[in-house]
C-alpha cells in the first residue's frame, strides 16, 4: 500500500486505499487556515491580473524587505523559497552526504530531502508517554556525530509547542558542536502563545528559522516560504536557487499577507477556541488527543494500540478525509492527524467519530 507522503491530496489518498471519494467529503488532512485567505485577495483579484504578464523579481526583494522589517534582521539574512519545501531541499543540498539528525515524529520532507542528497540520517524519537515533549539530553548524545539538526516547532504532526528556553539550550550546545540547527516554525502563527526563536539568530550563527506564508494565509497554491539565518548561511543556500523561483503573484500577495497581522491574530484565537471544544468532546468520547497548540492534532483510541486503518476507512466512507500517519516515525498508523476546521465541519467529524464508537 503506497500512500501519499502529504495531506491535502485526498483523491490520491482515497484511491490508494482502494476506496472512492464521495461527493461532499471534507478534507481534514489539509492544515491550512480553515477560514480561507484574507479578503483583500478576492477584493483586489482583478488588479493582480496584470502581474501575470511580468517576470517576477529574481531576488523577491519585496518579500525580503517585509520579512526583514518584521523580524528585526537584515535583508541578506532572509532567503525566500517556492514554499518552505524548497528551502528544506536547499538545506539538504548544502549538507549533501553529511550527517543529519531529525527530531521525530515530524514532517517527512526533512528525511526525504536529506536522503535525496545522500545524507546520513539519524533520529531522536519523542514519546507519547511524555506528551511528545522535547528531550534535550537525548539530542545532546547525538550532536557530536551530526552536522545538521531539524526540529519542527510547533511540531507537525503532534501540534506540541516546545519551550523557547529548551530550544535555546539545544541551539547553544549545537553551536559548540559545530552543528547547524533548523527550527521549522511553519505553524507558529497559529498558536496564541507565540515564542519564536528568530531573535536568537543575533546570538547564534548556527541557527536557521524556517517559516511558511501559505499555511496561515491559505495561499498554498501560490507557494511561498522563507528562512532567516546568518548572512553566511543564507548566502550558502541562495547560491543554489534558480532564477525566478517564486512567482510574481506569490511575491506581491504574500508580502501583503505578512502585513495583515490582525488576520493572523483573529485566526489563532478562533482555532484555539475550536480546538479546545473539540478536545473536550473527543475526550468525552474516550479518544486520546495530543496536546496541540495549533490547527491540527493527533487522535488515538484510548483503549488498545492497534493500527487505525479500519477507522481511516470508516471516516472516508462517511465523508471525512483524515491524514494517515504511516510515514511518521514513531506513529506507524496507530494515530490519525486531523485539522481544526470551522465549527460546522468539526461538528460533522464529532458525529462520525461518535458513531464509530457506538459501532465498536
Amino acid at each position: 500500500m503506497q500512500l501519499p507522503e502529504h495531506g491535502a491530496n485526498p483523491t490520491y489518498f482515497v484511491e490508494a486505499l482502494g476506496l472512492q471519494m464521495k461527493e461532499g467529503s471534507i478534507d481534514f488532512s489539509v492544515n491550512t487556515n480553515p477560514l480561507g485567505p484574507p479578503s483583500f485577495i478576492k477584493e483586489n483579484w482583478l488588479s493582480y491580473f496584470s502581474e501575470i504578464e511580468k517576470y517576477p523579481d529574481p531576488k523577491a526583494m519585496v518579500v525580503k524587505e517585509t520579512v526583514a522589517k518584521q523580524n528585526g534582521v537584515e535583508r541578506n539574512q532572509v532567503v525566500v523559497g517556492n514554499g518552505a519545501a524548497e528551502i528544506i531541499f536547499l538545506l539538504a543540498n548544502r549538507f549533501r552526504e553529511k550527517h543529519v539528525l531529525i527530531v521525530e515524529p515530524t514532517f517527512s520532507e526533512y528525511r526525504q530531502a536529506c536522503e535525496t542528497y545522500l545524507c546520513h540520517v539519524d533520529s531522536v524519537t519523542l514519546s507519547p508517554d511524555t506528551n511528545w515533549e522535547l528531550q534535550p539530553d537525548l539530542i545532546h548524545e547525538k550532536l557530536e556525530s551530526s552536522d545538521l539538526l531539524f526540529i519542527c516547532n510547533p511540531n507537525n504532526p503532534t501540534g506540541v509547542q516546545y519551550p523557547k528556553e529548551r530550544l535555546e539550550k539545544i541551539i547553544k550546545e549545537a553551536q559548540l558542536a559545530n552543528v547547524v540547527v533548523v527550527i521549522d516554525e511553519a505553524f507558529f502563527d497559529f498558536s496564541i502563545h507565540q515564542e519564536s526563536v528568530v531573535p536568537l539568530v543575533h546570538q547564534y550563527d548556527n541557527l536557521v528559522v524556517l517559516r511558511s506564508v501559505t499555511k496561515m494565509y491559505a495561499i498554498a497554491g501560490l507557494r511561498l516560504g522563507y528562512a532567516i539565518g546568518s548572512e553566511k548561511l543564507v548566502s550558502s543556500l541562495t547560491r543554489w536557487q534558480h532564477s525566478w523561483n517564486t512567482n510574481q503573484l506569490a511575491q506581491q500577495i504574500g508580502s501583503r499577507c505578512l502585513l495583515d497581522l490582525q488576520f493572523a491574530h483573529n485566526t489563532a484565537h478562533y482555532i484555539a477556541e475550536e480546538r479546545n471544544q473539540l478536545k473536550r468532546k473527543l475526550e468525552e468520547l474516550e479518544y486520546s488527543i495530543s496536546f496541540s497548540s495549533v490547527n491540527y492534532y493527533l487522535l488515538k483510541e484510548k483503549s488498545g494500540d492497534r493500527d487505525l486503518l479500519p477507522l481511516l476507512t470508516y471516516l472516508i466512507e462517511h465523508r471525512i478525509i483524515p491524514r494517515h500517519t504511516y510515514n511518521f516515525r514513531g506513529l506507524e498508523g496507530k494515530y490519525i492527524r486531523l485539522a481544526v476546521k470551522e465549527q460546522e465541519e468539526n461538528d460533522k467529524l464529532l458525529k462520525v467519530l461518535e458513531s464509530w464508537k457506538a459501532k465498536c
